[in-house]
């Protein structure tokens, strides 16, 4: 019985572990608000500073480089973070 418990137990712990260290995947509503809580476009220009703002928000600077990386190699994304951007300007001036 001790050892169906102790098993139990340890089986509960490792998808516990698991579950809880997957990496969240970035969106392009959280790379607008990154984006838009730095002064500079390029996160290589002050990467100590482009830490700190991914931390706060659950992401690493790897994760975030690649997003922008992503971004600016794809007309799409940039289109669509330009209307993102447009419709906070239109709903913060009302």
């Amino acid at each position: 019985m001790r050892f169906w418990n102790f098993l139990m137990i340890l089986t509960i712990m490792f998808f516990v572990a698991a579950g809880c260290s997957k990496n969240k995947v970035m969106t392009l509503e959280d790379y607008a608000k990154i984006e838009s809580e730095m002064d500079y476009v390029d996160p290589d220009i002050d990467t100590d500073r482009t830490k700190a703002v991914t931390a706060k928000y659950g992401y690493t600077f790897d994760q975030y480089k690649e997003f922008y990386d992503k971004v600016q190699k794809d007309p799409e994304l940039r289109e669509k973070l330009g209307e993102g951007t447009l419709k906070k300007q239109k709903a913060s001036d009302k």
